[in-house]
This record gives C-alpha cells, structure tokens and sequence, in this order.
C-alpha cells in the first residue's frame, strides 16, 4: 500500500529493498539468469533446469513476481514466466538517484520509518 504522504525517495528505498531481497538467493538468480538465457518458459522446465520440486520452485517465482522481476501468464495449462528486464533499468535508476545524491533521503526525513511488507 503506498502512503499518500510518500516521498519519492521512500518509495525508492522501499523499490530497492524489495528488489534486493529478492534477489539476495543464489536459485533466485539462477532462475533470473536461465530466463535471460533461453528465455520464457514453464514452471515445469525451470523446475527441471533448476533441480527443486515445482512447489518450491513456485514459491521462488512468487517472490520474484511480487518483486515484479519476472511476469507470469497462464497458457493453457501451463504458467509461462518471462524475465522483466525493465526491473533491472529501474533498480539502476534508483540505485543512480541513491548513490548520486539526488534520491532526496536527506531531505525532511523523520527519524521513524513506515513499516514495510517482507516478499521473501
């Protein structure tokens, strides 16, 4: 849920932590790098590429769809997943706008920080 009274520089840091952490395991990036390679594909063959049974597969790719890494859609019966590379432009931005200076933490910050929801 985002807060009306969100600053650009919360909803960057609350984009980066969601990206990082989902990023932040080893079959995660196994995943991302098999979709950039060959591109979408079933569950059933990440499963089989990566070597985990299909629900534990399954609950890597939610958390790499809540991150809004990769895109999922049902083709008959079978669920396709697609690597959404624009993730990665956008981690770049933010990233830019944090390390350059410009992202605006500093900038009216309160000392308390909003809760936020945990993906992995």
């Amino acid at each position: 849920m985002t807060l009306s009274n969100e600053s650009g520089a919360d909803r960057d840091l609350r984009r980066l932590r969601g990206l990082y952490r989902a990023l932040g395991d080893e079959t995660r990036l196994r995943i991302i790098g098999l979709l950039a390679e060959l591109g979408p594909m079933p569950v059933n063959q990440l499963s089989a590429h990566v070597g985990l049974s299909q629900p534990l597969i399954s609950w890597h790719l939610r958390i790499l769809r809540l991150a809004g890494i990769i895109d999922t859609r049902r083709q008959g019966r079978e669920v396709i997943c697609r690597l959404r590379t624009a993730a990665f432009e956008e981690l770049h931005e933010a990233e830019a706008r944090l390390i350059g200076g410009t992202s605006g933490v500093g900038v009216g910050h309160a000392t308390g920080s909003a809760e936020v929801t945990d993906v992995g």
